[in-house]
């Protein structure tokens, strides 16, 4: 009888009300993204009208931005279409991504590396840290020109600037994360006679992959800095060219076409950077079940 009169009087907390919840859950985030998205539309859309409309001659009626100095979206898109027509932008496009993946790969690795070899090696560690903490500390932009003298006006000294700038980001998050893997699981594996290739592999990268990741996402943009600023300093080809070359002729839309573009090579560069942070993050759990 008890069993009945509970079935009959289900308070609002039982499963019944949860199922109706559950179903109704997946709706509340979806629609919370696309009021998101459509808010930022809205206010991007309204930004570009107003820019537009109040883009113009200075005193010229209903006009508040003078059109020389901020240009206008219609001048900016004329420009790009410009710099399409004549080849400037593929071409400036494609060097500028090939320097920023190569340097990135080069000081990526290296600095990869050594932070496993510095971070399982504490005299080493203690040895050369004085004197990479100088290099570090060390304005970037100061080694240009030795970079010019070594390398020349070329892919050589912007390559290069974009591996010193890598290498630190990646190092020290490298080394921080071989520190943080447990002493005790690395001891436990030379107990069972496991090579130093063996440690490496199934214990220090699975510990320190998060820190490693947390490196790439935030060197990423770094890269694309250092080449953009190497162009604009020593070069005659890149983007950065193409947005020196603008402001020397006074080419306002120019510059912000430039800008614009290179934002977006800056977001494709972090669209790479999260597929690879994907694939580690799968490997990641694999290594680490293989171990247990």
């Amino acid at each position: 009888m008890t069993s009945i009169v509970q079935k009959g009087h289900q308070s609002p907390s039982e499963p019944k009300h949860d199922r109706v919840g559950q179903r109704r859950g997946p709706k509340g985030p979806s629609r919370r993204w696309w009021l998101i998205f459509g808010s930022q539309a809205i206010l991007l859309a309204m930004i570009l009208i107003s820019w537009e409309l109040g883009s113009g001659r200075p005193g010229e009626p209903g006009k508040f931005l003078d059109e020389f100095t901020v240009s206008s979206p219609s001048a900016i898109w004329a420009a790009l279409e410009r710099f399409a027509e004549t080849g400037l932008l593929w071409s400036n496009i494609l060097v500028t991504f090939n320097v920023t993946l190569i340097g990135f790969a080069i000081g990526g690795g290296i600095g990869f590396v050594a932070g496993i070899v510095l971070g399982l090696n504490r005299y080493l560690a203690a040895v050369l840290s004085p004197f990479l903490s100088a290099l570090f500390a060390t304005p970037r932009m100061a080694l240009i020109p030795l970079f010019i003298l070594w390398f020349g006006i070329g892919d050589g000294s912007k390559l290069a600037l974009v591996a010193s700038v890598i290498f630190f980001l990646i190092f020290y998050s490298t080394f921080a994360g071989v520190k943080d893997v447990d002493p005790q699981l690395i001891e436990r594996m030379k107990l069972m006679k496991a090579g130093r290739f063996s440690i490496i592999h199934k214990a220090v990268l699975p510990s320190a992959t998060s820190l490693i990741i947390e490196g790439l996402r935030i060197s990423a943009p770094y890269a694309l800095v250092a080449a953009v600023t190497s162009e604009m300093l020593s070069s005659n080809s890149g983007m950065g060219f193409l947005l020196i070359t603008s402001a020397t002729q006074f080419d306002t839309a120019g510059v912000f076409a430039s800008i614009a573009v290179m934002s977006a090579m800056g977001i494709a560069v972090m669209g790479l950077v999260s597929l690879l942070e994907r694939r580690l993050l799968r490997w990641k759990p694999s290594n680490i079940n293989r171990q247990r």
